[in-house]
């Protein structure tokens, strides 16, 4: 993504010398990242050959590959990223972990993962001695509160509630919804109302311009979609014991809504289109106005070779339903480190490093997506990267991450399957959310987590 400005960051970027990246491990890093390192890490650490950081296969990782060589360069210490696809990671890890081998010394996590890290006690805790994290009020909240174990808010899994909380993961990949519209039609919409009757007026089915473009593909695909939805509709999937609370007149009309009102004026078959095509249709001027994730917004949208819209595209916080709140959702990528990592205090030292402001500039504008506030609202940034200000608002939303268990995965599979029935026409709304509150009930109840 943009070659030539890459490599122009990635020069002005190796300008910094030795001396100057290795500080930011100790002072630089303490005035303005994650807390100062102790320095009787810093003085007496042996420097290893490398670091082995287990990191997702895709566009993830385009920021830390692109600020690797600098890393190596400067420290000596080779940055080696291992990559797995996305289910093969997770096994990774967790095969190390209960192994208690020194197999990473830096891991990559998806924000859902982090109930099972956390509970399991497989990763240091950052804010403890030697580390001593401390929070930067360039960070947004919400980032840290993402990575700590027991979760700060929401229901906490049983067992887990007695801990002491610390933050295990930092952020390095600031994924959070956004809303993508076609500003030489519209105005950036406040409300689903809003965004509804846009779609209403300038959708055209026969000239294929859709007025909504919707991700409705089963499982995972439509709750990333509808998820947020029901949010501002009030409804919510458990309350803070775990309960079921997903049939609920909230509930209906969120889904009502979405698969009556805001599918009528959508794309055919929305039941099956996942996250890339919802986007094309937008890029390609098929369709109004849809949620977004960011990569999406760089790859597509903002690309060129991809997209007939360019500079035509607004960005904006989701829009707010009935509750009158924006309910954007996260879905973060973090780095931690093992409990059983060999280099502790170097593993340190590259995180405080990649998730400082000065690289991740460089990270940003290499096509990275970045998490910091200072980073998020850079002028120079958002010209080339547009969306990066609604990042900025919709983390300051604040945004809300999937419920913290382990179970989430099952449970998403169970409302994913139904909410596409209830699309697809296959089941009622009615019968779609009376069948997915059973089978949650069931499967959480199994769980040990409601009597």
């Amino acid at each position: 993504m943009g070659g030539g400005q890459r490599g122009a960051h990635m020069s002005r970027a190796g300008t910094l010398t030795r001396r100057q990246v290795l500080k930011l491990g100790t002072a630089a890093v303490g005035a303005g990242a994650f807390g100062e390192i102790a320095r009787s890490i810093a003085v007496a650490a042996a420097k290893p050959r490398q670091l082995n950081v287990g990191v997702v296969e895709g566009v993830e990782i385009r920021g830390l590959r692109a600020v690797a060589p600098m890393w190596d360069r400067d420290t000596g210490v080779h940055l080696n990223l291992v990559t797995y696809p996305y289910a093969s990671l997770y096994e990774k890890m967790t095969t190390a972990f209960q192994a208690n081998a020194s197999t990473f010394d830096v891991v990559m996590m998806d924000d859902p993962w982090m109930p099972k890290f956390g509970a399991e006690g497989w990763l240091a805790p950052l804010d403890a001695s030697p580390f001593n994290l401390k929070r930067d009020p360039d960070i947004f909240p919400v980032v840290y509160d993402l990575g700590s174990w027991p979760p700060p808010r929401g229901p906490i899994p049983p067992g887990e509630a007695g801990k002491a909380r610390h933050i295990y993961a930092i952020t390095v990949v600031g994924n959070v919804e956004m809303f993508m519209y076609r500003k030489d039609l519209v105005a950036a919409p406040r409300t689903w109302d809003q965004a509804l009757a846009s779609a209403t007026k300038l959708g055209n089915p026969g000239k294929q311009f859709y007025g909504f473009a919707m991700r409705g593909a089963k499982g995972n695909p439509i709750m990333s979609q509808w998820f947020p939805i029901l949010k501002t509709f009030g409804g919510d999937v458990f309350d803070d014991q775990w309960n079921v609370v997903f049939k609920s007149g909230a509930t209906a009309n969120a889904l009502k809504f979405f698969v009556g009102q805001l599918k009528a004026e959508s794309q055919p078959g929305p039941d099956t289109t996942d996250a890339a095509d919802r986007t094309r249709l937008v890029a390609t001027g098929h369709a109004l106005q849809g949620s977004v994730w960011p990569a999406e917004a760089s790859d597509i949208l903002e690309n060129p070779q991809v997209s007939t819209v360019i500079g035509k595209v607004g960005y904006t916080v989701l829009p707010m339903g009935p509750s009158g709140r924006h309910m954007p959702m996260m879905g973060n990528w973090l780095l931690g480190i093992p409990k059983a990592a060999g280099q502790k205090d170097w593993a340190y030292r590259f995180i405080s490093w990649v998730t400082s402001a000065t690289v991740q500039h460089t990270y940003a504008a290499a096509g990275g997506i970045p998490f910091r506030q200072s980073i998020l609202t850079d002028a120079a940034l958002n010209k080339r990267y547009p969306f990066f200000q609604t990042m900025a608002a919709s983390l300051s939303a604040p945004p809300f991450w999937r419920p913290r268990t382990t179970e989430w995965s099952a449970v998403e599979t169970i409302l994913g399957t139904h909410a596409n029935a209830a699309l697809a026409g296959t089941e009622s709304p009615e019968q779609a959310i009376d069948r997915a509150s059973t089978e949650v009930t069931q499967h959480m109840r199994e769980a040990g987590y409601i009597k």
